[in-house]
């Protein structure tokens, strides 16, 4: 009868010690880990914020050849689903939505874990720009709620897990440097703006990329000539950006004049079209016409933070003349989405 007094005194014991720790012991897990990466901080962001590259550089994808990704919602925008089916010792079953976006400073996600077994977890990427290269750290806190944290005790992700962590992140950095255009990329400010009601006189035509410049040169002086014929004053050439198909490297486009409304043309092939005002974001450009991807990619993740659906045409107003200014360098391209 003592030895069962004894017994069930420990075995209060051992329960109280268990609720105490139960109680005082962190219910999250977490990993962080860092790296540097020689790409400026735009090109990185614009690249982690898709779910899609998240698929082919973690390695939790990689060592699952099973793994099947299925996205829903508008990838590299908050909402976005990936919901994933795996081996169950490898990926198991779960989603990742990304919550928020800063543009070019952090990346914010949540974790649903199905199968193996149901947990979930909030992740976040945070970038720094630091003399042209990139700081970028991992951070990943795995809910352990109450009473399960107690197995806090005899566990660590971060020991378990860290290596993962690390491997991904080069995996990451790999592919950056890789692809990317490294130290040379540039980000630029991008305005808001109320594109105006607006008249164009324009010729458009789907052409090679490599015509682009021989198409502009061809037809501005023509559209110039049927203005000029109408009475009517020119104002700046502009480009129009209808389709970009970068499979068959071709697009769909205009070379245009702004005219004033209610202008008449005696030509078959160059239209008056009118675009309606809008809403817009633009960035002023210096340099070369060939030269604008990063101006582009600015944009682009502009309007993925900000929620912004672009509208066609794309517009650039080419400001000054290149056979007046030499000067590539001075060369001022106003490149405009127009958004809903």
């Amino acid at each position: 009868m003592k030895i069962i007094k004894q017994l069930a005194i420990l075995l209060l014991v051992v329960i109280a010690i268990a609720l105490i720790l139960v109680l005082v012991l962190p219910v999250k897990q977490k990993t962080e880990r860092s790296i540097t990466i020689n790409a400026p901080v735009t090109e990185v962001y614009n690249y982690l914020l898709k779910l899609e590259n998240f698929n082919k550089w973690s390695v939790w994808s990689r060592n699952d050849s099973t793994i099947k990704n299925t996205i829903t919602g508008t990838d590299g925008t908050p909402g976005a689903v990936n919901t994933w089916i795996g081996d169950a010792a490898l990926s198991g079953e779960g989603k990742m939505q990304i919550i928020s976006l800063t543009l070019n400073k952090k990346i914010k996600y949540h974790l649903n874990f199905e199968k193996p077994r149901q947990m979930e977890a909030d992740s976040d990427f945070s970038l720094e720009e630091i003399n042209g290269q990139t700081k970028v750290t991992w951070d990943f806190e795995l809910a352990t709620p109450r009473p399960s944290n107690i197995f806090n005790l005899f566990s660590s992700m971060d020991k378990e897990m860290g290596k993962d962590f690390e491997e991904g992140l080069q995996n990451l950095k790999a592919a950056i440097e890789k692809t990317g255009t490294g130290l040379a990329a540039k980000t630029y400010e991008v305005n808001p703006m109320n594109f105006p009601a607006s008249s164009f006189a324009l010729y458009r035509e789907t052409i090679k990329w490599e015509d682009i410049s021989s198409f502009f040169a061809v037809y501005f002086p023509k559209i110039y000539e049927a203005v000029s014929k109408a009475g009517a004053q020119p104002g700046i050439p502009t480009g129009f950006y209808y389709v970009w198909d970068e499979k068959n490297q071709k697009a769909d486009m205009a070379a245009a004049i702004p005219v004033a409304a209610g202008t008449k043309l005696e030509s078959d092939s160059i239209k008056i079209v009118d675009i309606s005002g809008s809403k817009a974001v633009y960035v002023d450009y210096y340099g070369a016409y060939d030269k604008t991807a990063d101006a582009y990619k600015t944009i682009d993740a502009y309007l993925l933070t900000n929620k912004l659906k672009q509208k066609p045409p794309v517009i650039e107003q080419y400001m000054n003349d290149p056979g007046v200014v030499k000067d590539t360098a001075k060369w001022l391209t106003r490149i405009i989405f127009l958004v809903e």
